[in-house]
């Protein structure tokens, strides 16, 4: 008879996209599956539950008929730091046995993927904001992540409210022109920006929505607006401030300090990044570097964990290289 393969799956589990992975106990990434967002505190349970059964499923097809799941580590937006057992059990029940599941927080995750679980900090500035650092002894300091009716400073959304409160001062003249108004008019195929009033109160307009449009306006306008420039040179200061915060609050003294960025506004926006370099480095000494593995892959490493299995520079490397061959097949 023939020996099932002992896999973990590892789950990232967003505010705007999903992702989960199967990896054998080696490092081997077998199947990867990319779906929408599993925000635990911004959907209905029932939906969450629906998104985490459909990635197992469809991870489930991609694999070999003999197999054995012994860990699993979800990581999910919407919880700090790790689930109480009552949430692993409303998440997983009939679907993953929970007692061998982590139930996490998306930045726990990303932060196991960034730095390999050492020292250091981890900047997320996507949909939300979210900062996290872990000192010498493993201890985790979290700051951000509060959502968005609450604060996510220099976010996706952050930046995309504040632009749309520029057009409303436009319009009202209590503020300057700026070419946001028109960019936002003639996305929304609206006459002025009473018209998108009904777009964004709709309730198909969620958060991630405000993300896509942030994205759009720095696609648009860029460096030509002063008044969108501003706007992102704020965003950049918050996220640098929130930064040093949480450095503070962890006691963390390495130096220079590794830091790690992520998240498509850090990323892809020149003047957020720029401004929240300026605003660290005007603190202390810092070394900024891209996470070393993408989130999903920090979940597997955490169900890794679980089942005993070391973290070794070549698994590490295993997982990197099997994982980006893989989604190279699955992307084209």
């Amino acid at each position: 008879m023939e020996t099932p393969l002992q896999l973990v799956i590892g789950i990232d589990g967003g505010a705007t996209y999903s992702h989960g992975v199967a990896a054998t106990h080696d490092g081997r990434v077998l199947a990867l599956v990319h779906s929408a967002s599993m925000n635990f505190t911004g959907s209905y349970q029932k939906e969450v539950r629906r998104r985490v059964g459909e990635i197992l499923r469809d991870l489930e097809l991609q694999l070999p008929f003999s197999n054995e799941f012994t860990h699993y580590a979800v990581s999910a937006a919407g919880i700090f730091n790790e689930a109480t057992t009552n949430q692993k059990e409303k998440l997983c029940g009939k679907i993953y046995p929970w007692k061998r599941t982590r139930l996490v927080g998306d930045s726990v995750a990303a932060f196991q993927g960034a730095t390999l679980g050492r020292p250091g900090v981890l900047v997320i500035c996507g949909t939300g904001t979210s900062i996290i650092a872990s000192d010498e002894a493993g201890e985790i300091t979290q700051l951000g992540g509060w959502g968005p009716l609450l604060d996510d400073v220099g976010s996706a959304y952050w930046i995309a409210v504040k632009c749309i409160r520029a057009a409303i001062a436009e319009f009202e003249e209590t503020g300057p022109k700026t070419a946001i108004t028109e960019a936002l008019c003639d996305w929304h195929e609206v006459k002025n920006i009473q018209g998108l009033v009904p777009v964004i109160y709709h309730p198909e307009f969620t958060r991630d929505k405000f993300a896509i449009l942030a994205a759009r306006l720095d696609q648009k306008i860029g460096t030509s607006d002063p008044v969108y420039q501003q706007i992102c040179r704020e965003a950049g200061e918050a996220i640098g401030d929130l930064t040093i915060q949480t450095v503070k609050k962890s006691g963390l003294a390495i130096s220079p300090l590794p830091i790690f960025f992520t998240g498509g506004v850090l990323h892809f926006n020149r003047t957020v990044m720029s401004a929240f370099e300026k605003t660290v480095r005007a603190k202390t000494k810092v070394m900024l570097s891209q996470p070393r593995l993408p989130t999903v892959l920090g979940a597997a490493m955490l169900a890794l964990r679980e089942a005993g299995v070391e973290i070794t520079d070549p698994l590490v490397e295993q997982l990197d290289t099997t994982y980006r061959n893989i989604d190279e097949l699955v992307s084209s």
